[in-house]
């Protein structure tokens, strides 16, 4: 025997915004309606009688309470389906601008930042920095704790260079960052702070506390007009003539 499954039809109560608008609709029909009545019984000398009253008073709340209602129901689907959207959009365009893994700027969002600022007259300090020995910490621990390095090291380099900067993940282990107006480079303690902090995410993180995560750091200060490719090619000479001139320490080093 087939039981048939009985449907309830869920009914949406209004909510807050739709009654309290419904409610204020409602009250200024039926203040009109009487006013209006009123008004016009007072030119005419025609008494108003209780029956005559009350559908005065009565009419205006059966008319407008639907009528506002529905409208008002309409109205806020209508704005909540705008914000939303507007919320959508808002997170597609920051996915847009962003690196996926790390949260930071992308190159092409850098480069954008990067060429306004120096339009507008604005020099600052430029720092490429690159990973050290991610090949093998992707080979001794997998690749997940290559992505953990990647995300510690980025937000180490994005503590110490300070909120004003501009920071992007720009390939695979390589992150740049522009700090306008700062007139000096990276110095020693700097480059041994993102050193600390990098390798105190990576622990943190993956539970590796053994691993050491590093970068060398190159950076150089730079004079408007400056465009992006003039920027990393002065940077690299210093950062890979310091790679050649030294052996594979662990330590962030500053070029």
């Amino acid at each position: 025997m087939r039981v048939g499954r009985l449907r309830v039809m869920q009914v949406k109560w209004p909510s807050r915004y739709v009654l309290r608008k419904t409610a204020l609709v409602s009250v200024i029909a039926a203040a009109i309606s009487i006013s209006l009545s009123t008004g016009v019984r007072a030119v005419l000398g025609i008494e108003a009688d209780t029956v005559t009253v009350l559908v005065r008073l009565i009419l205006p709340f059966a008319i407008a309470i639907p009528i506002a209602l529905v409208g008002f129901s309409k109205l806020e689907e209508t704005l909540n389906a705008y914000r939303d959207l507007m919320r959508k959009s808002s997170e597609l365009a920051r996915r847009a601008a962003t690196d996926p893994l790390t949260g930071l700027l992308n190159r092409r969002s850098f480069i954008e930042q990067f060429d306004l600022t120096m339009a507008h007259g604005v020099g600052g300090l430029f720092v490429l920095a690159d990973a050290d020995r991610l090949k093998a910490i992707n080979d001794q621990y997998g690749h997940l704790a290559g992505d953990d390095a990647i995300i510690a090291l980025g937000k180490a380099l994005e503590t110490v260079m300070g909120a004003d900067c501009l920071i992007a993940r720009i390939g695979g282990d390589e992150f740049c960052a522009f700090v306008p107006n700062r007139t000096a480079t990276l110095n020693d303690a700097q480059l041994a702070e993102i050193n600390r902090l990098a390798t105190e995410g990576f622990a943190t993180r993956s539970g590796n506390d053994r691993q050491p995560v590093s970068a060398t750091c190159g950076s150089v200060v730079l004079r408007p007009p400056t465009t992006f490719r003039e920027a990393i090619e002065r940077t690299d000479r210093r950062l890979y003539g310091e790679k050649q001139a030294r052996s594979s320490s662990g330590a962030v080093q500053f070029a």
